[in-house]
């Protein structure tokens, strides 16, 4: 970095604060200072932002740390500050992912690199017309969630989709099945391996690699199926009898997109959410922004047969023609359970047996027997 005689933090040896703010892949940096700081690849750009001091204490509530910045409410301004880019993460649309911060510590006089001081998460914020301030947690959300153990009862506690003790670990986009072909005839691919598939395999998809150069990977999606034999769409390239395939069967996502004049409020209506498999209240909305960050939405209502989803709340980009994603809820039954695998008594969480009934108001007997 080039010598700054106008930064008066060079005459007094000032370290200057960095922090580096990141949203899935988008990343802005900014640095205490008048102007920006270059170090290596990455430019922190020069802002009003101010941090509180660093505090490492047996309480808790003493580590968290509070973040100033410039930010104008004003919609018509003149002008706004390079922090303005940030405040908007959070305006008028609240985030449904996490957002991190580090702060760091830099000597322009010297040549170390800058030093990490405190890491972090956003918790939130607060606006006044000109100033945001951003309250953060060292230890973030995730641990603060209790009683994340097993219940005792009917319905399944495991968190669909997800993996781990507390996932049920179910594939969104279908199960894989490695399998060896013994027969090749144009788009029919026969082997044992499809006599049984956990879900259907049509409108799932069939992938092998190049036989010249396996970094090159074939996929082809299936149409049809009968026995132990699919049909894959276009043609079966280069395949023949004994050529090592991996099937993938239908997932449980559901593509579409936005339609014309589709937008009432929080109701979308997307053609595709019509008929669906499964339904999609209490699932899941996608749509990925021309900056690359991917937003989510709950989805708090769903009408099968006009293809009408209602979210939680709106966001940006979310108009006419934009491509979207859903991905099914489960209601945490046995049915849906069986409905979704072949084998629910593997991974199904609640207590099919568990009683009911009120023994009070009904006057039956208390025992599981």
């Amino acid at each position: 970095m080039a010598f700054d005689p106008s930064d008066v933090r060079y005459w007094l040896g000032e370290e200057v604060h960095l922090f580096v703010f990141r949203r899935q892949g988008v990343t802005l940096r900014y640095a205490s200072s008048t102007r920006d700081v270059v170090i290596g690849e990455h430019t922190y750009v020069a802002a009003q932002i101010e941090r509180d001091a660093i505090r490492q204490t047996p309480e808790r509530a003493k580590d968290a740390l509070k973040i100033r910045m410039a930010y104008l409410l004003e919609p018509a301004a003149d002008e706004y500050p390079p922090t303005q880019e940030l405040g908007d993460w959070w305006r008028p649309y609240i985030p449904s992912d996490e957002i991190s911060v580090i702060c760091l510590s830099y000597d322009p006089s010297g040549l170390e690199p800058p030093s990490v001081e405190w890491m972090g998460t956003v918790v939130g914020p607060t606006y006044t017309d000109s100033r945001m301030e951003l309250s953060c947690d060292p230890y973030g959300g995730h641990g603060d969630a209790a009683n994340q153990g097993p219940k005792a009862q009917r319905a399944c506690c495991k968190v669909v989709y997800s993996t781990g003790p507390r996932g049920c670990n179910l594939p969104p986009d279908g199960y894989v099945v490695p399998a060896t072909l013994t027969a090749v005839a144009g788009e029919d691919l026969t082997a044992p391996e499809f006599a049984d598939p956990k879900r259907t395999f049509v409108g799932g998809h069939v992938e092998w690699p190049d036989a010249a150069d396996p970094e090159i990977v074939h996929r082809r999606t299936i149409v049809a199926h009968a026995g132990t034999t699919i049909t894959v769409a276009d043609d079966a390239g280069d395949l023949a009898a004994s050529s090592a395939v991996t099937a993938h069967t239908a997932g449980f996502w559901v593509r579409g997109a936005v339609a014309v004049d589709g937008i009432d409020g929080l109701t979308l209506t997307v053609p595709e959410f019509a008929g669906t498999e499964f339904s999609l209240l209490g699932g899941t909305l996608y749509w990925d922004r021309a900056d690359g960050i991917r937003e989510e939405r709950p989805i708090m209502g769903h009408n099968a047969a006009t293809g009408a989803v209602t979210i939680l709340w709106g966001g940006a980009e979310l108009e006419d023609g934009v491509p979207v994603s859903a991905l099914p809820n489960c209601p945490g039954t046995w049915a849906a359970c069986a409905a979704r695998r072949p084998d629910p008594e593997l991974h199904y969480g609640g207590s099919v047996y568990k009683p009911v009934r009120d023994p009070i108001l009904e006057g039956v007997s208390m025992s599981w027997g």
